[in-house]
């Protein structure tokens, strides 16, 4: 601090005495500052602010099987995610609307670090609770509803592509089936097959009565929902943006005070950049890394590397399989394999036609102008990877 004034003090010195100049050289005084605090900031190590990131997930982990609001304060360089506590009176929850797979898990996070109170979902908690600033739900796509939800009247929609949102929550159900922790490992391939060719019509159905669910039943004009999209919160073009969007919305809720606007986009950092970095692995990583999990699953793991054997390097199998013959079927990979989700053409027409019917029906109502757009780009991508799709048969 002490140098800090000696430099302001000479640099004030060599100022000259005219009006005009004196100003002249403030100005240039306070870019200079400005120019050295922006380059200090933009210039750290990328491993600083991972670290940072995962910093923030570990103690929200730490912490969840604790009180609410015991956890610690997680602090960075340059943006602070505050303590969580209770409200000082009782509040009414959002509801934080999403079909399974869209990434509501992460957006859980960000509400928190928006306002520095607990979420929850509607299995851990009641709408009536007072202490939460928002309720995920996956209803009506799943039929448990959140209960005690009286005076719930806002909600939250997020919405991620059915291309995409499918075959996350096919890796859900395959974390589950195999009693892994959530969000840690990618289906695999024949997995999501089989699932995908199971389940893909009833799905695609609830995806759809979700989101109509949702965007009749509360009314975007009169302030009860906003609508956000997993893809606009990811990318740093737009990531910061929408998280304001969500801010201002959850602002509005009595009792609930949100970060300062300038805070946003280094909070958006460090929720969102940790889950795009730290999420799920595939599966021969997950055996990889996890050697806790293998030593208590042993069995599981052993099933899991015979029944996906493509998608298994052998370094990973040779950790639990004993073998010396170089023509064993786990020796001679030497990568995983990584998974590529895709669906038949005959699914992609149904998941095309669907998207352009609901398209259609917001864009003539003239007032879901955000719905729309979103819809919109939905259309576009599924339309590329039908024309894909259309172009490997050809071959």
């Amino acid at each position: 601090r002490r140098a800090m004034r000696d430099t302001r003090t000479n640099l004030e010195s060599t100022m000259v005495p005219n009006g005009s100049a004196r100003r002249m050289s403030a100005a240039l005084l306070v870019a200079c500052t400005t120019y050295l605090a922006v380059d200090t900031f933009f210039s750290l190590p990328s491993y600083v602010m991972e670290e940072s990131s995962r910093g923030l997930r570990q103690d929200s982990r730490r912490n969840s099987e604790t009180e609410q609001t015991s956890r610690g304060l997680v602090a960075f360089l340059y943006c602070t995610v505050e303590d969580l506590h209770e409200p000082e009176e009782p509040i009414v929850p959002v509801y934080s609307a999403a079909y399974p797979g869209s990434g509501s898990q992460m957006t859980h996070y960000l509400y928190e670090a928006l306002t520095g109170l607990p979420a929850s979902d509607d299995w851990g908690a009641r709408g009536d609770d007072g202490i939460y600033v928002a309720l995920k739900t996956h209803y009506p796509a799943r039929k448990h509803y959140v209960e005690g939800a009286d005076k719930m009247d806002r909600a939250i929609l997020q919405l991620r592509n059915p291309l995409h949102a499918l075959p996350s929550h096919a890796s859900f159900m395959f974390e589950m089936k195999n009693g892994m922790p959530d969000h840690t490992v990618y289906a695999p391939a024949k997995f999501w097959t089989e699932w995908r060719d199971e389940n893909f019509d009833a799905e695609m159905e609830s995806w759809v009565d979700h989101l109509e669910y949702w965007v009749e039943n509360y009314d975007g004009e009169k302030g009860e929902r906003i609508v956000i999209s997993y893809e606009d919160l990811i990318p740093k073009e737009t990531g910061p943006k929408t998280t304001a969007y969500i801010s201002h919305f959850l602002a509005q809720s009595e009792g609930v005070t949100t970060i300062f606007h300038e805070k946003i986009p280094c909070v958006w950092d460090k929720v969102v950049n940790y889950e795009k970095y730290n999420g799920r692995r595939f599966l021969n990583e997950f055996l990889d890394k996890n050697e806790e999990w293998v030593k208590r699953n042993v069995g599981k793991a052993k099933l899991m590397i015979e029944k996906y054997p493509e998608e298994i390097d052998s370094h990973v199998a040779r950790k639990l399989f004993d073998f010396d013959d170089p023509f064993h079927p786990h020796a001679s990979r030497r990568q995983g394999a990584r998974v590529e989700y895709t669906f038949t053409e005959e699914q992609l027409e149904t998941m095309l036609n669907k998207l352009i019917v609901l398209q259609d029906r917001y864009l003539s109502r003239g007032t879901e102008e955000r719905l729309e757009g979103i819809l919109s780009r939905y259309v576009a991508e599924v339309k590329e990877a039908k024309e894909e799709a259309a172009g490997s048969e050809e071959k």
